[in-house]
């Protein structure tokens, strides 16, 4: 502790004060800590996709290439529409799925001519400057997002929906919510009392994931074809999302999931959302408009 010329104390430590403890500090640049969503009128918008997810029969090698015979098999996604209505966008983004006892398998067929990427920090949102593609997994009181960039950096999020654990008195949970050092809130939707909370130093135990470039990496003299994304996202850390569902799921069982693409249109200076599900508006952040994904026991 020490004093200054006018007698003013300034502490280095909170410990000076006496028995106290504290958290991490924030990575830096802290931004925004609450955020308000546009809730779309759901009731004016087609009916939600469904999609089955079937088994793979032989390992896959997350590598990014997508060169195993099963994801040749698989059954990929119409191509990625309009966030908001689905109309044709002019890249082609596709996804597909698989799944066995150990993990769920997602895989990013991207066309992009001229492919870029430079976010490398931890946990960086890399689509505030690069091409992306994401991924939502919807458990019961929780979902997961991930993003990826073309250097294969990722950010990902742990979202708890706040309302639940107060109704169901689940402080520990609620208190360790708090303690958090990197956190972002959205407040409540029409209807709800409470939002949701972020944590986004979150990294879930076990993932894998890998790009692979079919062109040159930032070399706007190449024109390049795209690149490709594998993700395995294991069951036993989709346990911290599932929110007690049991998994691996059983052959019936469905959950909410939604891929996306932030593409930025560098001579227009903006980014725009192209999805698997049509969203009503810019906000991918609506679960109730993700895909019905239903695992079965069927294999490619």
């Amino acid at each position: 502790m020490q004093s200054d010329p006018a007698g003013a104390r300034a502490y280095e430590n909170p410990s000076d004060l006496g028995p106290v403890e504290r958290g991490p500090v924030p990575r830096p640049p802290a931004g925004a800590r609450w955020v308000r969503v546009e809730q779309a009128d759901l009731d004016r918008l087609p009916p939600v996709r469904r999609w089955d997810c079937l088994r793979t029969p032989e390992p896959i090698t997350v590598d990014g290439r997508l060169d195993e015979a099963v994801w040749a098999r698989a059954a990929w996604s119409e191509p990625f529409g309009m966030i908001h209505d689905g109309s044709p966008t002019p890249l082609e983004t596709r996804c597909a799925m698989l799944w066995d006892d150990s993990a769920l398998y997602v895989a990013y067929r991207v066309e992009d001519p001229d492919v870029r990427a430079s976010m490398t920090g931890f946990n960086d949102h890399v689509y505030r400057n690069d091409e992306d593609v994401e991924f939502f997994f919807a458990g019961d009181g929780y979902y997961f997002e991930i993003g990826l960039n073309a250097l294969n950096n990722s950010y990902q999020i742990r979202w708890t929906w706040v309302e639940r654990l107060v109704r169901e008195q689940r402080f520990e949970e609620l208190e360790a919510l708090f303690k958090l050092p990197d956190v972002l809130y959205y407040v409540a939707r029409r209807g709800e009392r409470l939002g949701r909370w972020a944590d986004l130093s979150y990294r879930m135990p076990g993932l894998r994931h890998a790009v692979w470039i079919d062109g040159s990496l930032n070399n706007p003299e190449v024109r390049d074809r795209g690149w490709t994304v594998e993700i395995a996202l294991p069951w036993a850390g989709l346990a911290e999302i599932a929110g007690g569902r049991p998994l691996p799921p059983a052959p019936g069982d469905m959950f909410r999931m939604t891929a996306y693409r932030c593409h930025h249109d560098r001579a227009a200076r903006r980014a725009k959302g192209w999805t698997w599900s049509i969203q009503g508006n810019d906000n991918i952040h609506i679960p109730e408009r993700w895909t019905e994904v239903t695992f079965r026991a069927g294999t490619v």
